[in-house]
């Protein structure tokens, strides 16, 4: 079967650092993501790019556009919950909220969009089957892939911040009220032992070939 298509990560002037606060998640038993179904795994087109073509930077813009939208909306959530009854409450908020946020940001651009890892909380966050072989490799790079019918698939990395070991650091040094929430909400939970700067996981994004794009979107990207 042929592979996807990597337009080779240099060819983004983008600083990835964000938030890994932002993952939702719930029960999981193994560490690798199973993949989710989506439209976009059908077998990949077999050509070899060197550069992004115009139209894949315009929908790279769309991607990096929604992505910002995703973490902007699911952090601000997370910080005022903890802000307002520590992290513990952030838990419970997230995993309530994340749902809507995503569906939200996809009707908003037009796209499909989630996030994955290779230490999941929420079996549900698997990914789709062309992310697959970079969360196994754990790279720390954006990846562009080349999808069926001229779609285009961004894989964006998730670094850790120092807020977020609050929930996703040592077990054993979480919150006595954090752990007792993760036990209730995700018995399987896989996602912990993070220190700052690690790699949480990654947005991912598939963006269709008539993806629109507008300037505060186009903004957002540069």
């Amino acid at each position: 079967m042929p592979r996807p298509t990597i337009v080779p990560a240099f060819a983004v002037s983008l600083a990835l650092v964000i938030s890994g606060c932002s993952e939702s998640e719930s029960p999981t038993l193994p560490e690798a993501p199973e993949s989710s179904q989506t439209t976009a795994e059908l077998t990949p087109a077999a050509v070899a790019l060197t550069a992004l073509s115009p139209k894949q930077e315009h929908q790279k813009q769309v991607a990096i556009a929604a992505k910002d939208a995703m973490f902007e909306k699911l952090s601000g959530t997370l910080m005022s919950a903890i802000e307002a009854n520590g992290p513990a409450q952030a838990i419970d908020v997230c995993k309530a909220a994340a749902p809507a946020i995503g569906e939200q940001v996809k009707r908003e651009f037009g796209v499909d969009i989630g996030r994955t890892s290779f230490k999941l909380r929420n079996s549900t966050n698997g990914g789709p089957a062309w992310a697959t072989s970079f969360v196994a490799a754990k790279t720390e790079e954006p990846a562009f892939v080349e999808l069926p019918d001229d779609a285009f698939g961004v894989l964006l990395p998730i670094m850790l911040k120092q807020k977020c070991t609050l929930c996703h650091g040592d077990r054993e040094t979480l919150q006595e009220d954090v752990r007792a929430a993760l036990d209730l909400h995700y018995p399987n939970d896989a996602a912990t032992g993070f220190k700052e700067g690690d790699l949480r996981g990654w947005f991912w994004v598939e963006v269709p070939a008539d993806a629109a794009v507008n300037d505060e979107a186009s903004a957002a990207s540069e």
